[in-house]
């Protein structure tokens, strides 16, 4: 029967509060990768997800059976593998996959935790440019830079992707002996399975579910429904669906909720490629910007600001609210970013040719004042600047102006396909 995520969690935590294998049961409240292949792995083990009433939710015996399987493993900690880490190389990838770094590869994942936060710690040393090639450098501890095993426990385990790989924490059964690296091999079995299982997983989840195209392996081509996600390739998404022309601009949001107008009879406004889930709208002005999948519907709620202002038609698709059109602007949670860009692109430390970076400081007596650094070939360097409100809204008008401009020069045909 199915059973809420929580109850998932709940259940699974008794089941295997005493496995030998360290376990986080919160992978079924974040469900990680659900996208992807609609499982959540504990090792090599698959718990597929399903969607009831638009709510995800497990099987009970699926998390019955898995809690039952790691209660019952064994690991002896005596009998460890030596798991070949590949250090000292920093992602390695092949030039010629751009795809392998989406592919699952525990060891790669550890040894990339490991260079993170070793380049972290220089990050917040403040050290010298000309400093920063040692952090690769591994150390008598096996760990790259000056990175120690406490501080690489204690900055791993604030952040949830990089402690857990495949519903397990490796880090608790991780050890040093001077010069390799080991895990109980029943562990290290467990988590090569895991790689082959996943891989399988996303292969078949990639293939469109129309043509039979494969997509890419990051799972772009997936949508989400009502009743779970589906693979449709772009060519067959823009046969399944129309395209959005416009045709409810200058509606309020309120108003086409209780029309009930669908927004999954049309194909998504920004990427174009999927299926569109939801009805975007200005918050700041309640205006419908248009149909949305649910991926850039998140891009735009969710993604820093600066992020979304940076994708292929981000800014115009703001701007299919009327408020904004007409009083050229954009909404206020889009305006720091604006005026960051536009310090970075015209502020300079000195003679340095170097870009700095730039973000809100504080607001002080009415101005906004930002912070602005420059790590050039020198010590990083910092320095403020005020700007008033009007300033800044004379700033993202020109901003809003120029896309306007860009968008006009590039001809009706380009306006028509941005529709």
């Amino acid at each position: 029967m199915p059973i809420s995520r929580e109850y998932a969690r709940s259940l699974f935590a008794d089941l295997t509060q005493d496995a030998a294998v360290p376990l986080d049961p919160d992978e079924l409240l974040h469900m990680p990768r659900l996208r992807e292949h609609g499982h959540v792995f504990f090792g090599d083990v698959a718990l597929r997800c399903y969607k009831h009433k638009s709510r995800w939710m497990y099987d009970e015996r699926d998390i019955r059976a898995a809690g039952r399987a790691f209660a019952d493993m064994e690991v002896r900690l005596e009998e460890v593998v030596d798991v070949q880490l590949p250090v000292p190389v920093y992602r390695d990838i092949p030039e010629r996959d751009p795809e392998e770094w989406h592919r699952p590869n525990w060891r790669r994942r550890l040894v990339s935790w490991m260079f993170q936060q070793a380049r972290n710690q220089f990050v917040e040393q403040g050290r010298q440019y000309d400093e920063w090639g040692s952090w690769r450098t591994i150390g008598a501890n096996g760990l790259p830079g000056e990175l120690t095993w406490e501080k690489f426990v204690a900055s791993s385990s604030s952040h949830r992707h990089t402690q857990n790989i495949a519903g397990t924490r490796p880090l608790e059964l991780l050890t040093w002996s001077g010069e390799n690296w080991y895990l109980p091999r029943a562990y290290a079995d467990l988590m090569d399975r895991w790689e082959r299982r996943e891989d399988e997983l996303v292969t078949r989840a990639r293939l469109c579910s129309s043509c039979g195209d494969q997509g890419p392996y990051w799972g772009g081509w997936r949508t989400p429904t009502a009743s779970g996600y589906i693979t449709r390739c772009p060519p067959c998404s823009g046969a399944a669906f129309q395209p959005y022309t416009g045709r409810l601009r200058g509606v309020q949001y309120e108003k086409l909720r209780r029309r009930g107008t669908r927004a999954d009879d049309y194909l998504c406004r920004l990427c174009k490629a999927s299926q569109a889930s939801a009805w975007d709208h200005c918050h700041d002005h309640g205006y419908v910007r248009g149909p949305l999948c649910g991926s850039c519907n998140t891009r735009e709620g969710k993604a820093t600001p600066y992020y979304f202002l940076q994708l292929e038609g981000g800014t115009l698709h703001l701007l299919e609210c009327s408020g904004c059109l007409e009083q050229r602007t954009l909404p206020r949670r889009f305006h720091m970013d604006v005026v960051c860009a536009h310090l970075e692109q015209t502020e300079r430390h000195g003679r340095c040719r170097k870009q700095p970076y730039a973000r809100e400081a504080e607001r002080v007596h009415g101005a906004h004042r930002f912070q602005l650094e420059c790590s050039g070939w020198h010590m990083a360097s910092r320095w403020t600047k005020d700007l008033t409100a009007s300033e800044v809204t004379v700033l993202v008008r020109a901003f809003v102006d120029t896309a306007l401009a860009d968008q006009e020069a590039r001809g009706p045909d380009a306006a028509a396909r941005a529709e």
